[in-house]
């Protein structure tokens, strides 16, 4: 297995070579090599290779996944033992994923690309955790952290912060704690 080849394109250049020079080859031989995409990355290697390409999910489901593989843990899960910490965390989720989805469609998403990322929520979550761990819920501090603060501190375009100042309104709510709440 080699990988981040195109770190090394001369030494690909020769793996060319190498692998064309091959004589008798054992029929379980199998040479792996991982790459980005680089317009310099030998054309023969490419052709002569089964190429399998890993692209990661996309969609709010995906993003939902993400958030709780990379910013959510079981540690964290139980950290805090209020009724209102595991839905609260979810909706913050919820939303960071949609924030991300929204930035595919441009203009139609927000009017200015904000570079939204993972940095984001993990602020937020601290936020949320140590606010819950505390103290008892404040939810208008809450709101105003998130979408003012953490999130807001990018946003420069007054419908753009209209529209996440909603989202922060209507999910980061006590309506969200209820049982039957959804995010339509």
């Amino acid at each position: 297995l080699m990988q981040n080849c195109e770190l090394g394109l001369p030494l690909m250049q020769c793996m060319e070579e190498t692998v064309n020079g091959f004589k008798d080859v054992h029929e379980n031989f199998r040479l792996f090599l991982t790459a980005l995409p680089h317009p310099e990355f030998p054309l023969g290697l490419l052709q002569m290779s089964v190429k399998v390409t890993l692209e990661p999910p996309t969609g709010l489901k995906a993003g939902l996944l993400r958030s709780y593989v990379t910013v959510v843990d079981q540690d964290r899960l139980e950290k805090v033992e209020t009724k209102e910490w595991r839905t609260l965390l979810y909706v913050l989720c919820f939303m960071h994923s949609c924030v991300q989805e929204r930035r595919k469609f441009r203009s139609l998403g927000w009017c200015i690309p904000y570079e939204y990322n993972t940095g984001d929520l993990v602020a937020s979550v601290s936020f949320l955790e140590k606010h819950l761990y505390n103290e008892d819920l404040s939810i208008p501090t809450v709101q105003y952290i998130v979408s003012e603060v953490q999130y807001g501190g990018k946003i420069t375009d007054s419908f753009d912060r209209r529209l996440f100042n909603t989202y922060t309104q209507k999910w980061m709510s006590l309506a969200a704690l209820a049982e039957n709440f959804t995010f339509a």
